[in-house]
C-alpha cells in the first residue's frame, strides 16, 4: 500500500512537466516569424501617403500671379527685322492685278481712231486706282492734277503707284503712266524702280521689267533697259498717284 503511493507520487510530476514542455513548444510554434531584412538591414514597412491638397483653381492662379516674374522695364526698343535693318535691300511689291487682264490689245481702225490699251487704261488697270476719270480725252497730268488736290499724290515712290513723266521733249505732251511693280535699293534721295507701261512704241505694245533710277531732287527717271534705255535719261518726273 504504501509502495503505490510512493509509485503515484513519482509518476504525477513527471506527466505535469511533459504536458508543460508540450504546452510551451505549441505556442513557440505558432508564433509568426519576423519579416526578412530588406536591403538596408531594416524590415520591410508599408508607408501609406496621405494625399496631396487639392488646390481651388483661383488659387492657382493667385498663386501663379504671385509667384510669377515681374517684367522689367526698358527705354531701348526691340532690334530691327532683318528687313528694316538692311535699308538698301528690296522693298517686296504689294499684290496687284494680273498683267494678263490688264493687256488686251485692240488696234487702231475705223471704229477705232487709237489703238489700246493705252498708258492710263493699262495703269489704273493694275493699280485699281479708279478716282478722278474726268472724260475720255483725260491724260496722264491731268488725272496727276485732280489727284494731287485731294491729296493723293507724293514725290516718294511706293510699290502699287502709278509713276506720272511730266511733259518732256520726247513727243509725250500730255505726260505718260507707268506701273510701279516695286520699289529697291532705297539710296538718299534715290531709289530703284522696277516698271512696266504700255503703248512705249505708239502701238499699245507691253512692256514689263524696266529698271530705272528715280532721283527725288530732280524728280528724274534714269531708264536702265528696255526699248528707252538709249535715249530715257533726266526725264522728268510729276510724281507718283499713291492709291
Amino acid at each position: 500500500m504504501k509502495t503505490g503511493k510512493t509509485w503515484r507520487h513519482a509518476i504525477l510530476p513527471c506527466a505535469m512537466g511533459m504536458l508543460a514542455s508540450l504546452f510551451v513548444s505549441g505556442c513557440v510554434a505558432t508564433r509568426q516569424p519576423p519579416a526578412p531584412p530588406q536591403p538596408g538591414g531594416e524590415a520591410a514597412t508599408t508607408l501609406i501617403t496621405p494625399p496631396a491638397p487639392v488646390t481651388p483653381p483661383d488659387r492657382q492662379a493667385a498663386v501663379a500671379r504671385k509667384t510669377a516674374p515681374e517684367a522689367v522695364p526698358t527705354d531701348s526698343a526691340p532690334p530691327a527685322s532683318p528687313v528694316e535693318a538692311s535699308s538698301p535691300e528690296t522693298v517686296a511689291s504689294q499684290p496687284s492685278v494680273d498683267p494678263a487682264q490688264c493687256y488686251q490689245f485692240q488696234p487702231a481702225g475705223k471704229k477705232r481712231r487709237r489703238c489700246e490699251p493705252q498708258s492710263l487704261i493699262y495703269g489704273r488697270c493694275r493699280s485699281s486706282i479708279t478716282t478722278c476719270r474726268l472724260g475720255r480725252e483725260n491724260g496722264p497730268l491731268t488725272w496727276f492734277a485732280c489727284e494731287k488736290k485731294r491729296g493723293n499724290t507724293s514725290l516718294s515712290p511706293k510699290a502699287g503707284a502709278i509713276l506720272i513723266l511730266a511733259a518732256n521733249r520726247h513727243g509725250m505732251p500730255t505726260g505718260h503712266v507707268f506701273y510701279v511693280e516695286a520699289v529697291k535699293n532705297r539710296h538718299g534721295n534715290g531709289s530703284t524702280l522696277i516698271l512696266s507701261h504700255t503703248n512705249y512704241d505708239r502701238k499699245c505694245s507691253l512692256e514689263t521689267g524696266i529698271e530705272a533710277e528715280y532721283d527725288a531732287t530732280g524728280p528724274t527717271l534714269d531708264i536702265k533697259n528696255g526699248a528707252w534705255a538709249s535715249w530715257g535719261r533726266g526725264l522728268p518726273v510729276a510724281g507718283f498717284i499713291l492709291e
